[in-house]
């Protein structure tokens, strides 16, 4: 793939958007937005950290803690990342 091509190339503005939102570097805006994401990184390491003391190793630990890295990174995206346009309010 060539990266000098426009990246935009053949997008709706919706597109553009969008691309733009869940590809993008999002820097934590304030101090309030990087406390989030300490906060949750430290619960999601407490929760692994249970799970490789609790559970014996094997497969599905294993899988448990491929989990919890998915949590992880989708937590932290939900942070970081502007919401979507005509997004569902959150519950």
């Amino acid at each position: 793939m060539d990266t000098t091509d426009d990246v935009y190339a053949e997008l709706t503005e919706a597109q553009r958007t969008e691309l733009d939102r869940r590809f993008d570097h999002h820097p934590p805006a304030d101090e309030e937005t990087a406390a989030r994401h300490a906060r949750w990184r430290a619960e999601v390491k407490h929760l692994a950290a249970v799970a490789m003391r609790e559970l014996p190793n094997g497969r599905e630990t294993s899988l448990v803690l491929t989990a919890l890295d998915d949590v992880l990174w989708r937590g932290t995206a939900a942070i970081a990342r502007p919401p979507m346009r005509d997004a569902r309010p959150a519950a």
